[in-house]
């Protein structure tokens, strides 16, 4: 048994016990306070684990000259630190002997049928979601396509948890709605109004059209207010306002969404009764209260997530279990999610809802049935789920970046047959089955593309997350936290916030919309964050990175995304722990030789696009690598590269088998064999990009064999000349992308059968001919 399993191994012990829903659900004070200090002590054996393991990689030149000291030194601090925890557990663990409600057996309420589920993840389920709204979306579609030709504003208000979104997004995505109107935009406002929302909403409106303004980012608020409503004086427009807490939002609006006597509508969604009719300039304001389901619609709505197929009858119980969700959409789904993973039992079943109502008895500000869905929580998804605090109210996040921070941060047990990121996104899956995850994007081959949680769900996590220390989001309005926050999100947080921050107890940062000074200063004294596994930087007003960045950083995750950064330092090379690098958006444009060295790392992105005169056309400008990037053996994201000659790249890939996405440019005719010997030997790719140096470049991949037989999404950018045979041989391919590809009709219609192909499930083939694209 190694130290870390000794260390572990008492600890883990008592804290199953603890972190037992059967114990902590309902648990009077005594027992949540044992279950922190609990929680305090695996992040104090984390911190010592990962410090001991920082410092024992170090390449401090004491390390290099007398390893036998640094080791005698560190088991010596060690052994004063895991005596110090094994006290600590041993009063927990006498406290517990008292209990006498603590055995071994598993309740029944917590018998869990494990299995992974897709059917919310199919588009076509949200239509399940709108149960019993038939009447109220003919009428809100009749008001938005009647021949009123003022503007009309539709308001559908409820209370929270009704359902609201779901008949207006049901009704903004119906095609006879969008082919109504010119433009369209869907914002969602929440309870601050600002320019951020106009921004949003002129983005929208001016998408992929020459008529944005390039100094749209730089707008003061009355400046894009009149842009916009310049710009939409003369087409009939559609703009959602989801979730409206203020009428004041009027007075930004005005002159932003005229009414221009093309019968334009604005659709608002808000918990406010009489939000719309403070509308002022409008025509005609209609207002549709959305009531809660009724009793048929709501088992209808619980059983479909509760079952497989058919409801087993003696589990009527479930009437029982739907009643106390009042009809609310949103507490039937959770609730359905929630027994979806419990056994078809009447036992179990009985023990739920008594479980429920122990729930209900207790004092609580938000409905008692989403308190209980996040307690029946297995304590793995319990962080991945308070994650969410650290994302703006509004935000939508990306599955593959939090699945990227999920594993930095640690919450992910490895498990035999499958990469980290297989397991992460089952645990994207359970928390989506449960209904408290929900997907807001899908790409157009049914993956998850993005995802958020409703703001009830997100009142509990901010509750849990301030309660247990795990993070809390900063704003200008936050003078200070607590000193044990483990995880610091700063949106626009004032300058000298970090200052009274204990930098020793950070293992997360976010610097969302942080000043340059703020960000400046934080880089300087970045040698105290010792622990420090995920710094996001995204968005941040930077240019460089320390020269020397500090030994015995234990950053596993950082993200440089859309900054002014065009070089990486050679000290780069110490963050040996490093699993993910995004410098997306930046003007990298050449990884250092140390680069080599970070042989943990499985996501390299290095890309940015260069959007022409008349988008969407555009090419993407890579990075180029240096010798030895074969030696990253866990590299599963490598995009965008530089095709290089000189240093063997192309070859070198071949050595990279577990890449899932590969992204490569400025290619040669002449590279056409070597990249398709590497490309051969990537048994586990699921996407692949490769573009031609120039427009009149060839691409010849005509040497591929065997292709990848998982490749999912195929994009080829330059001239093709004659149809690639191998691609008839993928059997999984779910999307194909041809630009600039000089392929003869015959064969454009040859590509576009392979939509229909038995045994293909490729829903998106889109082929360009000429030299446009």
């Amino acid at each position: 048994m190694g130290n870390e399993d000794r260390v572990m191994e008492p600890f883990r012990s008592v804290s199953a016990e603890l972190t037992d829903p059967s114990i902590v659900n309902g648990a009077g004070d005594v027992i949540k306070k044992w279950v922190q200090q609990v929680t305090e002590i695996n992040r104090d054996v984390e911190d010592m684990l990962e410090e001991t393991s920082s410092s024992s990689s170090s390449s401090s030149i004491l390390s290099m000259i007398a390893p036998a000291i640094n080791i005698f030194f560190a088991r010596r601090r060690m052994a004063k630190q895991v005596k110090h925890i094994n006290s600590r557990i041993d009063a927990i663990k006498l406290r517990l002997s008292l209990l006498a409600n603590l055995d071994d057996r598993e309740s029944p309420a917590n018998a869990t049928r494990y299995r992974m589920d897709d059917r919310q993840l199919d588009p076509l389920s949200l239509e399940v979601k709108a149960l019993g709204v038939d009447s109220s979306q003919e009428k809100v579609k009749l008001w938005l396509l009647g021949a009123v030709p003022g503007l009309t504003v539709v308001s559908v208000v409820g209370t929270a948890g009704v359902g609201k979104t779901t008949l207006v997004r049901s009704v903004y995505n119906e095609p006879q709605v969008r082919g109504r109107f010119r433009c369209h935009a869907w914002v969602t406002v929440g309870a601050a109004f600002s320019a951020a929302v106009l921004k949003r909403i002129m983005l929208q409106v001016f998408l992929e059209r020459p008529e944005m303004p390039a100094n749209a980012d730089s707008m003061e608020e009355m400046q894009l207010a009149d842009t916009v409503g310049r710009y939409l004086s003369n087409k009939p427009y559609l703009v959602v306002l989801d979730d409206l807490w203020s009428s004041d939002v009027w007075d930004y609006l005005s002159i932003a969404l005229p009414d221009n006597g093309l019968g334009s509508r604005i659709m608002v969604s808000s918990r406010v009764p009489d939000i719309g009719s403070q509308c002022r300039w409008a025509s005609a304001v209609q207002v549709l209260k959305h009531s809660p389901l009724d009793r048929d619609d709501s088992l209808r709505l619980f059983r479909h997530g509760a079952f497989w197929s058919t409801h087993p009858p003696e589990l009527e119980i479930s009437e029982e279990i739907v009643r106390e969700c009042h009809g609310l959409p949103l507490l039937l789904v959770a609730m359905g999610g929630l027994m979806s993973t419990k056994e078809q039992a009447v036992p179990t079943w009985k023990a739920v809802l008594e479980e429920l109502h122990r729930t209900k008895d207790l004092q609580l500000t938000l409905p008692f049935v989403l308190w209980f869905a996040y307690k029946d929580l297995p304590s793995r998804l319990k962080a991945c789920f308070l994650y969410f605090v650290l994302f703006p109210r509004t935000y939508c996040v990306k599955r593959t970046a939090l699945i990227r921070l999920w594993i930095a941060e640690g919450f992910v047990q490895k498990e035999v047959g499958k990469t980290l990121e297989d397991t992460t996104e089952e645990y994207l899956k359970e928390l989506i089955n449960r209904n408290l995850v929900q997907v807001t994007d899908y790409y157009d081959y049914g993956k998850v593309k993005s995802c958020s949680v409703h703001d009830m769900f997100r009142e509990i996590i901010i509750h849990k997350s301030e309660e247990e220390n795990f993070g809390v989001s900063v704003t200008r309005d936050v003078d200070r936290i607590g000193a044990n926050v483990r995880r610091i999100s700063m949106m626009d947080a004032k300058e000298d916030f970090l200052s009274d921050v204990k930098a020793s107890n950070v293992r997360t940062l976010f610097m969302l919309g942080t000043s340059s000074a703020a960000t400046s200063s934080f880089l300087l004294s970045i040698s105290g964050y010792k622990l420090l596994r995920v710094l996001d930087l995204e968005g941040a007003p930077i240019d460089h990175l320390p020269e020397e960045l500090p030994d015995g950083l234990y950053l596993r995750y950082l993200s440089l995304r859309n900054t002014k950064i065009s070089k990486l330092p050679k000290s780069v090379k110490k963050l040996t722990q490093l699993q993910t690098l995004d410098l997306k958006g930046t003007y990298v444009s050449e990884l250092p030789p140390g680069i080599s060295r970070l042989q943990n790392i499985h996501h390299l992105l290095a890309y940015r696009y260069y959007i022409g005169l008349h988008p969407p056309y555009y090419y993407a400008l890579g990075v180029t690598l240096p010798q030895g990037i074969g030696q990253l053996r866990e590299l599963q994201k490598l995009t965008y590269v530089e095709a290089t000659q000189e240093n063997g790249m192309l070859v070198e890939l071949g050595n990279l088998t577990q890449l899932k996405r590969l992204g490569i440019v400025k290619l040669r005719e002449g590279d056409g064999p070597r990249l398709c010997s590497s490309v051969s030997q990537m048994t586990e790719l699921l996407s692949l990009l490769a573009s031609s140096i120039s427009l009149d470049e060839p691409l010849d991949l005509r040497s591929l064999n065997p292709a990848p037989q998982r490749l999912e999404r195929l994009y080829l950018r330059g001239q093709l000349l004659k149809l690639q045979s191998w691609i008839f041989s993928l059997r999984n391919v779910v999307r194909i992308r041809l630009r600039r590809s000089k392929l003869s009709e015959d064969s454009v219609k040859e590509l576009q059968s392979l939509r229909h192909t038995m045994g293909s499930p490729c829903t998106s083939v889109k082929v360009s001919v000429g030299f446009r694209y």
